[in-house]
């Protein structure tokens, strides 16, 4: 059972696809400029505790290119989702994008967001199409309120749920939850929101970033406490990936 806050009607969802969905993808890298600002949009994974792969990306922007201004913004907040999705059992309805956005997009003028939304998405539940429409909805809704304040954005994939790695015992039975996970969650769920996210045009698109494969692929030395949040290790090579992707 989940709580939606959300509510679509299917005329609303087929004009939005069909709107957006096909749009022009910019092509082409950044180029750094001065006074360049990057606000970046997520769950815990983008918040990091204050010292996560923003802070990193930061770092990186002050030692390798002191002559240009370039600040990335942490607009990262927990248990975040762009579905409007809350599993039982949670503290509470999980945060919802929407509920905050045009404040942020009013009080900071940003050049570009980078969004990474996905792994609380899918509430740690099996796949649906309602689910995957809620979330295609959320991601094109997000991209369209950029537009229309004439910003542009990076995708993000989000990162994998690892229970290789951190497993944790799962009890079927019962509701599935961030502490009680639908155990092919990663394979069935989050590389689907991934497949979205990759796939989607949109004008106001500079160009998608794959974390999930390269965090995947590294997973023994990124995680250690919890299959959800990367370690030290794991926000370095978030932020390696996305410095590289960005060209600046």
């Amino acid at each position: 059972m989940v709580m939606n806050r959300r509510e679509f009607t299917l005329t609303t969802s087929i004009g939005i696809l069909g709107s957006l969905l096909f749009g022009c993808k910019e092509t082409g890298l950044l180029g750094a400029k001065k006074n360049l600002v990057i606000a970046c949009l997520g769950d815990s994974v983008t918040a990091g505790g204050g010292n996560g792969y923003v802070e990193l990306l930061q770092k990186m922007a002050n030692e390798k290119l002191p002559d240009t201004t370039i600040t990335f913004l942490n607009w990262g907040k927990s248990s975040e989702t762009v579905t409007g999705l809350t599993e039982i059992g949670h503290p509470g309805p999980r945060p919802y994008l929407f509920d905050r956005l045009d404040e942020l997009l009013e009080h900071e003028k940003v050049d570009l967001v980078t969004f990474c939304y996905g792994i609380n998405c899918g509430i740690y539940g099996k796949p649906s199409s309602q689910l995957f429409d809620s979330y295609t909805i959320g991601v094109l809704s997000f991209l369209e309120k950029i537009k229309q304040k004439g910003i542009k954005a990076i995708l993000v994939s989000p990162p994998p749920l690892v229970l290789d790695t951190v497993p944790i015992e799962i009890d079927t039975k019962a509701e599935f939850t961030w502490l009680n996970p639908y155990p092919n969650y990663d394979e069935e769920v989050i590389q689907k929101f991934k497949d979205i996210l990759q796939n989607i045009r949109h004008d106001a698109l500079v160009m998608s970033i794959d974390i999930h494969t390269p965090l995947s692929r590294n997973q023994a030395s990124c995680y250690d406490n919890d299959p959800i949040h990367p370690n030290t290790n794991g926000h370095q090579l978030i932020a390696k990936t996305i410095w590289s992707e960005l060209n600046l």
